[in-house]
């Protein structure tokens, strides 16, 4: 159970929905509840599906592309700690012009895909962690269990979203703030630790390689 909670801490941070909150309240405006709440639902969908597939054919999709673990743990460390550093220097009330805000009508049905779902909630950390989450656990009992929490996420992105108002008035635009610097400085030690973990298995394989130990 600490462990599924670990997980559930570690990709809420990385998810981050409170800090989509800004941004899909200026997305979804001039929409009606109905519609909003179809969007919400989307998104969550979308998150589940994306993460889904991820921990479940992040193994073919590594030895497909003939990618080790460690390079894996080292380059998703380095995405890591540049998002967390972002989230924790750069203005997050603002919007940094990487989504549009005007929305044809027409697409109010695939908001909730994009840009909401992908990529604002769910991005390249998120992908690589969940890869190594399914790479780690291979029996199909412990990939359940961890889509099991992804599930739990998803719903609980859904919740959020639907409450957006009103989460919005109660902690204001200064306790999104404050909660996104916390996401990312949590975001940025998990990417120090998915560094190191990738420096402790790469460094032997260089010794010996290089014969500096046997």
């Amino acid at each position: 159970m600490s462990n599924y909670l670990q997980i559930f801490i570690t990709m809420l941070s990385l998810l981050n929905p409170v800090l989509a909150l800004s941004q899909y309240l200026d997305l979804t405006k001039h929409l009606s509840k109905e519609d909003k709440r179809h969007v919400a639902i989307l998104a969550g969908i979308t998150v589940f599906c994306i993460l889904l597939v991820f921990l479940f054919s992040g193994d073919w999709i590594m030895e497909g592309l003939g990618i080790h673990t460690y390079s894996l743990r080292l380059g998703g460390g380095v995405i890591l700690l540049i998002l967390g550093v972002k989230i924790i220097l750069v203005d997050s009330s603002t919007n940094d012009g990487g989504v549009d805000t005007e929305i044809d009508k027409k697409r109010v049905k695939s908001l909730g895909v994009s840009p909401i779902g992908l990529p604002m909630i769910v991005g390249p950390a998120s992908m690589v962690m969940v890869t190594l989450y399914g790479h780690d656990s291979p029996h199909l009992w412990d990939k359940l269990g961890i889509a099991a929490v992804l599930l739990s996420l998803s719903i609980l992105i859904v919740v959020i979203l639907m409450l957006s108002d009103q989460i919005a008035k109660a902690i204001g635009d200064i306790g999104i703030v404050i909660i996104s610097k916390i996401m990312g400085l949590i975001i940025t030690a998990i990417a120090f630790e998915m560094i190191i973990a990738g420096i402790d298995t790469v460094l032997p394989i260089y010794q010996k390689t290089l014969g500096l130990i046997h």
